[in-house]
């Protein structure tokens, strides 16, 4: 015997606005669960490098920012007390003079710890190489932890954009397809029922 069963299904604009606030929360739940890393990682990377060198900011990838800087950047955001950003490699003065050096030092060498801190292990002047402790080292490692504070705060602010309402809903009904997807309540139906909104579900 064959049995066939039908099953209201709605788009987020004809909910009602309790529904609404129901299916934002799971689309926003979807948004959090299917972000990019990478693409907030290409964000961290144009942003360091307009910190670097007054540049417009433009998307850079992780191999590039190793290539032209020879950092890497650590980020981690989950709102929590572990969230952090550091950065980690060999910064030279003369590739990142929009930095705030401190006077005289030309290069510092970086590692981030376990705990997501940026570590400065020695710096160098064009006097002196591996200065590992003293005045210039410290406002070294100030330079660099006012840094990493600025690359954790942008990561948050660009995740907070990628889940945001505007930008969820715009990927919703721009980029998902299958915008039919929803109960009265504003929860998700069964998956088979979803569907593509037409012209001809609206007559």
């Amino acid at each position: 015997m064959r049995i066939t069963v039908t099953r209201d299904v709605f788009t987020y604009d004809e909910l009602e606005p309790d529904a609404q606030r129901r299916a934002l929360e799971k689309l926003t739940e979807d948004a959090w669960e299917s972000l990019d890393s990478d693409m907030v990682a290409e964000d961290l990377a144009g942003y360091f490098d307009m910190l670097a060198t007054g540049s417009d900011g433009a998307v850079l990838g992780r191999k590039q920012l190793a290539d032209k800087y020879g950092v890497r950047i650590y980020w981690s955001v989950s709102y929590s007390q572990s969230d952090n950003a550091s950065i980690e490699g060999k910064l030279h003065r003369s590739d990142t003079p929009n930095l705030a050096w401190p006077e005289g030092v030309t290069y510092a060498r970086v590692r981030s710890s376990n705990y997501g801190n940026s570590i400065v292990e020695c710096v160098e002047t064009d006097d002196e190489a591996y200065i590992e402790h003293g005045d210039l080292f410290d406002a070294t490692q100030e330079m660099i932890t006012k840094l990493s504070r600025k690359l954790y705060n942008y990561a948050r602010q660009q995740i907070k954009g990628y889940t945001s309402a505007e930008y969820v809903l715009n990927a919703y009904r721009d980029h998902y397809g299958l915008t039919r997807r929803f109960t009265a309540t504003g929860d998700y139906a069964p998956a088979a029922f979803w569907c593509d909104d037409t012209e001809g579900d609206n007559a």
